[in-house]
């Protein structure tokens, strides 16, 4: 395969500024809607193929070395994938590649080529289409430089996703969390992110401000700012902070050695650490008396609902041990974990060593009852459910995203764009796993998300 010799540019009708920052466009991406974005916002950019000659791949490296790239956003067709793992390239694409995964990215490629199925061979993005260790290898190496894969199933979509992307590294937005109101610990959750924003300022010394969009069923947290060097995400400190409050109950004199490692005036560590221990308390016991409540309430609605049934004895005597199963135990209201998003509540019958005899006909009304006070106000699928296990088990670093990449789908009142940057990410994240593991069911929790945008 021969890649093209030209390159072509599209930039500014003047010169660029070197003292300003550059967004820099790969592939065919500069589409109407995405340049008149650039340009209303008054950002400067500059486009660059790679489907083209090593000498190209050093030129658009340089760039980094000549300006300050405040962002990539690209399209790669497969000839590139074929280049990446050529050897021609080995040189120059460690320098490439780590370069722009040092700063804010979105690479998106066609849905099918990430899943490695060819499922129509005239379609333009298959041409030609990489075998499997060519592919495997290309998107190992994409994954290990920090570029963020996302896959595409229509051209008009890369176009919204890549105008909201740039859209949102204008606004400085490195953070996003979902949490559903009226679960259990909503009111701790936004406590807590509270915290977290100040923390980071105060501690890790960061210019960041949390901003809301409320739904009906939801409040999305956003955090805008700049993070640390060499990253653009805050999920390493937001794991950290939540270290930090749950040492605060086990081993303060750990949490205070941690504070005071980020360096500051010892003063202020001091007050600080006072601080934090007070609000770590404070959310600790706010977690244990909502829970209780919540348990009142669970037992109080059952015994008022299942009147009707004309309940035995035995089962009258069965629904405290249900109640206390159906409340999350308060060891695992850990911070930033079941306090962050919640989880779903365990379906009914307990562990496997326990054996609850409820009649059929009002299990329904003991599951809704739970749900209700538990979950919030909504409804969700068993496929919803499935989703956040999957991600608790092979999220890793990017499982706070996708968790709320889960709630997003599922609440109507997000918006639009938003709901189909949650469905890509996803999509992504089923593609992967499902090639780790080997599982073909995940085609089931795809037809989910398609199903949740009206697909």
């Amino acid at each position: 395969m021969q890649p093209t010799s030209e390159d072509s540019d599209i930039n500014f009708d003047y010169q660029l500024d070197p003292s300003k920052p550059l967004v820099l466009l790969l592939g065919w991406i500069d589409h109407e809607g995405i340049l008149s974005s650039l340009k209303t916002s008054g950002r400067q950019y500059k486009k660059k193929i790679l489907n083209s000659y090593p000498e190209n791949w050093t030129a658009t490296a340089d760039l980094f070395d000549q300006y300050k790239i405040s962002s990539v956003v690209g399209k790669l067709p497969a000839e590139v994938l074929q280049l990446i793992v050529n050897k021609n390239y080995h040189a120059v694409r460690e320098r490439l590649f780590g370069a722009i995964g040092s700063v804010p990215n979105q690479i998106y490629l066609f849905e099918d080529i990430l899943a490695g199925e060819q499922s129509d061979k005239f379609r333009e993005e298959y041409k030609p289409f990489p075998a499997p260790a060519i592919l495997k290898e290309a998107l190992t190496f994409l994954r290990q430089h920090n570029i963020e894969v996302i896959p595409y199933a229509r051209k008009a979509e890369v176009t919204v996703l890549a105008d909201a992307f740039l859209d949102d590294t204008n606004k400085n937005l490195i953070f996003r969390l979902y949490v559903p109101t009226s679960r259990l610990w909503s009111g701790e959750a936004d406590r807590f992110l509270q915290l977290f924003q100040d923390y980071l300022v105060k501690v890790e010394q960061l210019k960041v401000r949390l901003d809301q969009k409320r739904t009906e069923h939801g409040v999305v947290y956003e955090f805008h700012g700049h993070p640390s060097a060499g990253q653009h995400t805050l999920a390493p400190e937001f794991q950290e902070f939540s270290k930090l409050m749950a040492l605060f109950q086990t081993d303060a004199d750990a949490a205070t050695a941690l504070i005071a490692s980020k360096g500051g005036n010892p003063k202020e560590v001091l007050q600080l650490v006072a601080r934090y221990a007070k609000e770590a308390r404070r959310l600790q016991l706010d977690i244990k008396h909502e829970a209780e409540t919540k348990a009142i309430a669970i037992r109080h609605r059952l015994e008022s609902e299942l009147i009707e049934y004309d309940l035995s004895p035995d089962e009258w005597a069965q629904l405290p041990a249900l109640v206390s199963q159906a409340v999350p135990k308060i060891t695992d209201a850990l911070f930033g974990e079941t306090l962050y998003l919640g989880r779903p509540s365990p379906a009914t019958g307990g562990p496997a060593h326990v054996t609850y005899n409820f009649r059929p006909q009002f299990i329904n009304t003991v599951n809704g009852v739970i749900a209700e006070e538990i979950n919030g106000n909504q409804h969700f699928e068993p496929e919803h459910h499935q989703l956040l296990e999957l991600v608790a088990k092979h999220g890793e670093l990017q499982a706070k995203t996708l968790e709320t990449a889960i709630y997003e789908i599922a609440d109507k009142g997000v918006d639009k764009v938003d709901r189909l940057k949650a469905k890509q990410r996803l999509t992504a994240f089923l593609i992967e796993v499902g090639k780790k593991t080997g599982d073909l069911a995940f085609g089931v929790l795809q037809s989910y998300i398609e199903k949740q945008l009206g697909l």
